[in-house]
């Protein structure tokens, strides 16, 4: 039996280390758990370009929370009150009910374990805003915290997301605010904002393509039709409104669509029977704010149903810009897609994290306090010992 004595009869580093094991398995940096999800996973994050190593901790970090989103919205209700908002009726989406399930359910396998031979691909992460997006849009329209590069695994982060919140603490914050705690766009973090780009990778998210193509039948009495395939995700638009235009007069004063971010728009091409029935399931803003919503309810035993969409005449809502533009915080560029082509001159595949900056991010975010004193504690009675 290792008592006491006989432990502190060891060498400093030998015995210093197995308290350290004691106190820190479980939530130190020994264990191989972060916040109940493991960091060996399947999937690896490579490249971080331009990356310090604070983003990088930052990234993995949301990354790691993101998977605790999507392993709460995994099984899908379709009675519930989040699918008939962030989804649909049932009745007018039982066509793409199964594509939806399954997106969630590819999107949860970014928490698969090492080994497991269910394996996502790995995930390009980046700092160096290859396409010059990050600082397009304003503070009216917003600005995007990440984009995802041609809807492979590769994903730019901006500055803006690195100011997002983690999650449990933003959940934590917002769920005791009695003020704003049922809007959904209140709880809006860094995971969230991973979760909209996973979904556009092509490997998770799936969408229906409809594409008007030339009628080769003669006898037909048009000349156009249209066909339908799946497709990698991208974002909806709002059907049937006045597109946006942008306060510059001249040749550049062209018409923008309007993307469905924010809870608004997301409920709009959910509910909107002037809406193609797929476009909520074509959307990844949907999926990251109903895998949002899941966790809150799983967390906090409640359905933060704000905004509340009580749509009674859809001629109205079509007519009300200030409705279509929501009242919530953005965290996107409404007016521009978030899905940017690669560029030529833009390397495709991340070379391995450098172990410094991944072991920064495994090692030094997981030391407790509990295990430095373990320590130091151990080093002071052999001290005493020696005496």
């Amino acid at each position: 039996m290792l008592t006491l004595r006989s432990l502190l009869s060891l060498p400093v580093f030998l015995s210093s280390t197995l308290i350290a094991h004691v106190l820190a398995s479980g939530n130190g940096f020994i264990d191989a758990e972060e916040n109940g999800v493991s960091v060996d996973l399947a999937a690896q994050l490579t490249g971080g370009e331009k990356c310090d190593d604070m983003e990088l901790e930052k990234i993995t970090k949301g990354f790691n929370e993101m998977n605790m989103l999507f392993q709460a919205a995994v099984r899908v209700d379709w009675n519930g009150e989040a699918e008939l908002e962030f989804f649909g009726r049932r009745e007018r989406i039982q066509n793409y009910t199964g594509m939806i399930e399954g997106n969630l359910q590819r999107a949860a396998q970014y928490a698969n374990l090492k080994g497991n031979a269910t394996r996502n691909p790995d995930i390009h992460v980046r700092c160096d805003d290859p396409n010059d997006m990050c600082d397009e849009g304003n503070k009216k329209d917003g600005k995007h915290p990440a984009y995802n590069i041609g809807n492979e695994p590769h994903i730019n982060f901006c500055k803006r997301y690195f100011n997002l919140d983690p999650l449990e603490d933003k959940v934590d914050k917002e769920a005791a605010n009695q003020k704003d705690n049922r809007d959904i766009m209140q709880y809006y973090n860094r995971a969230t904002a991973w979760a909209r780009q996973v979904m556009h990778i092509s490997a998770v998210g799936t969408a229906i393509v409809e594409r008007p193509v030339l009628n080769s039948q003669s006898n037909s009495s048009g000349m156009w039709t249209t066909t339908v395939s799946n497709g990698a995700m991208n974002t909806s638009v709002l059907a049937g409104v006045m597109n946006a235009r942008p306060n510059t007069p001249g040749p550049n004063d062209i018409q923008t669509l309007k993307y469905a971010y924010g809870a608004t728009r997301a409920k709009l091409v959910a509910l909107m029977s002037i809406q193609e029935p797929y476009d909520a399931a074509n959307n990844a803003e949907n999926y990251a704010l109903y895998a949002q919503a899941r966790y809150v309810m799983q967390k906090k035993k409640f359905y933060p149903n704000g905004p509340i969409m009580q749509i009674t005449d859809e001629m109205v809502v079509l007519a009300n810009e200030q409705l279509q533009d929501g009242g919530e915080k953005r965290y996107a560029c409404y007016d521009a897609t978030d899905v940017l082509r690669r560029k030529m001159s833009t390397n495709s595949i991340g070379a391995p994290i450098s172990s410094s900056a991944s072991s920064m991010v495994k090692i030094g975010s997981r030391w407790t306090d509990q295990a430095s004193f373990a320590i130091y504690l151990t080093l002071v009675c052999c001290l005493i010992l020696s005496m």
